[in-house]
């Protein structure tokens, strides 16, 4: 096994020192699909799979620098690489692109105050969705989530309140 081991690495040298002219955009590439990758694992619920792929990557880049190019170019692409990871988390949060896509680890409750429901029995409104059976209706100018007697009311139809318990508002197709 070392016989067939020592001879891959043998055969990679001799491939990087034939081809070192034509590595670089290859490298760059790799760097690019690395950091791609692991931008994705931030933004898509998962396994980790485009995490450990975008690591492969960027340690392929890593790996690849050194060989063909010796440590003073590995120490820099490392450098490198950790900038424009930290650049790109910095830009997400900035722009408000991270906090649209990042869970916090708490949520503010918000107090209903049910006071605001009080009058809308009987009040005739729009709904803004289709009601399945829940959905969203206009009253007033006033944005209230409703609960309609089963059926689908499909999206612009008049409805009226016909029961409140709660914070649950039924309403009927008018």
């Amino acid at each position: 096994m070392e016989k067939s081991g020592c001879t891959f690495f043998m055969g990679m040298d001799m491939l990087l020192e034939r081809k070192v002219e034509r590595m670089l955009p290859w490298i760059i590439l790799l760097c690019i699909v690395g950091l791609a990758l692991v931008f994705a694992e931030m933004l898509i619920p998962g396994f980790g799979v485009f995490g450990i792929l975008g690591s492969v990557c960027l340690l392929g880049t890593a790996f690849l620098v050194a060989k063909v190019y010796g440590i003073t170019a590995f120490l820099i692409t490392v450098v490198l690489l950790v900038i424009a990871f930290a650049l790109m988390i910095v830009l997400a949060k900035k722009s408000g692109f991270y906090n649209k896509v990042v869970l916090r680890d708490k949520q503010e409750a918000q107090d209903f105050d049910e006071s605001t429901l009080q009058g809308l029995l009987g009040a005739e409104g729009v709904t803004q969705t289709t009601l399945r059976p829940f959905g969203v209706a206009d009253f007033q100018g006033k944005m209230v989530d409703v609960c309609s007697n089963g059926d689908f009311i499909d999206r612009g139809k008049r409805v009226r309140v016909t029961h409140i318990q709660g914070k649950t508002v039924t309403v009927a197709e008018c």
